[in-house]
């Protein structure tokens, strides 16, 4: 089968937790109840909440890439018709029925999809930016928060849509705009010359923002803005107890090169691999690491780890979310999370899971060979190079779908795992 027969959601859970500077940064936001995934023949599997799209899967053959809301999917074909399933207030349902678009974007409730010429479809909930999106064209990327939406047009003018005491409406004037960043309820936008605008609720960060410039890029957690300078010199705002406007943790030196953000929490790295964290003290705003040496960060929605170059592990933050516990040893590559647990995967492929045992800090496999985990928000799948999969966590989020389950191919696997139970009926 090649590496990677199966292809899952651009976006799950783990990676927006990690992957774009903040969980409401990503372009898509994940399905927080079921998995689907796309076969080599392109037909689509999906299980675990039947609701939110764990059922009831279209059946063609020529889907190439599947983006979620919280509750339902959305499939594109190679002519760029779209597909969706799951709830139909969060956009499983009414989904355009033409061709020709490139991408789709989405917020908790709504997808947001942009054609060849850059004009825009919505639907899902009307009240989340389902309906009413901008007409024209021209539009080169959609961004989201949980409830609304904004759009960047070519010259850089800004419009939103959606929920507008949420940033839907009163977005700045002016042009020049490069890129735009939320937290749930508000959204900040950066300008060529590295000053800052911000709209929406002004306790989630719509007001605050600083009136200075140099800014190169913008982190976020739920409730709050973290900005760093060329000089790695931070200025955050929104809630002061997540972080923000005047938060008492919060660094005032410079030589930071990257942030990364719980929920509730900011934690900072230097160079050296030092770390500096502030916020929520439970959710990881306090008690970083002492040293350098580490690498990157990773968080779950209410605990940070941290890895080192020789792949050993260190963890802070609420202990029953996996601030503690985390595996000891060393050569783990990368880890990978749910909103209350991490699990991490060596070099053989080998798996190690700690946090909140409903969400999947139990129940990983004692197996080799694994090549990558995917997540929704209380469930793991890890993935072999021949699309055998291993499914762990909550049972009601797709976490007791199959053991030595070859998905690709539709069969048990050659190699199972030593996991005691077996579902080799996939569902679809």
């Amino acid at each position: 089968m090649g590496v990677d027969p199966l292809r899952f959601p651009e976006v799950d859970y783990s990676s927006v937790q990690n992957d774009f500077g903040g969980f409401y940064n990503a372009p898509n936001y994940p399905n927080e109840m079921a998995f689907a995934a796309i076969k080599d023949d392109g037909s689509i599997r999906v299980w675990g909440n039947s609701y939110s799209g764990g059922e009831k899967a279209p059946v063609s053959s020529d889907y190439t890439n599947i983006y979620s809301t919280s509750e339902a999917f959305a499939v594109l074909t190679h002519d760029g018709s779209i597909k969706a399933w799951g709830d139909p207030y969060s956009g499983g349902k009414k989904a355009p029925t033409d061709s020709g678009y490139t991408k789709i974007y989405s917020n908790s409730s709504a997808f947001a999809t942009l054609t060849n010429d850059g004009s825009i479809k919505a639907w899902g909930s009307p009240d989340f930016g389902g309906a009413k999106a901008p007409a024209g064209s021209g539009y080169t990327k959609i961004y989201s928060n949980y409830n609304a939406f904004a759009v960047l047009t070519n010259d850089g003018s800004i419009k939103a849509w959606g929920s507008p005491d949420f940033g839907g409406a009163k977005t700045p004037a002016g042009s020049d705009y490069t890129k735009i960043y939320s937290t749930a309820n508000a959204f900040a936008a950066l300008k060529t010359d590295g000053s800052i605008k911000a709209w929406g609720d002004s306790g989630w960060g719509g007001t605050g923002a600083p009136t200075d410039k140099g800014y190169t890029e913008i982190y976020s957690n739920a409730l709050a803005f973290a900005a760093l300078k060329t000089d790695g010199s931070i200025t955050a705002w929104g809630d002061s107890e997540a972080g923000g406007t005047n938060a008492p943790n919060a660094p005032t030196d410079n030589g930071y090169i990257k942030i990364y953000p719980s929920r509730y929490a900011f934690a900072a790295m230097k160079a050296d691999g030092s770390i500096t964290a502030w916020g929520d003290s439970e959710n990881g705003g306090a008690n970083a690491p002492d040293g350098s040496g580490y690498i990157k960060i990773y968080s779950s929605g209410y605990a940070f780890a941290a890895m080192k170059a020789d792949g050993s592990i260190k963890a802070w933050g609420e202990s029953d979310f996996g601030g503690e516990h985390a595996p000891d040893g060393n050569g783990y590559t990368k880890i990978y999370s749910t909103k209350y647990a991490f699990a991490a995967i060596k070099a053989d492929g080998s798996i190690k899971a700690w946090g909140d045992s409903k969400s999947g800090g139990k129940g990983a496999p004692i197996d080799k060979g694994y090549t990558k985990i995917y997540s929704n928000e209380n469930a793991f799948t890890a993935v072999k190079s021949d699309g055998s999969i291993r499914t762990w966590g909550n049972p009601d989020y797709g976490g007791a779908y199959a053991s030595g389950y070859n998905l690709a191919l539709g069969k048990p696997a050659t190699e199972s795992s030593t996991y005691p139970y077996s579902i080799l009926v996939a569902a679809s």
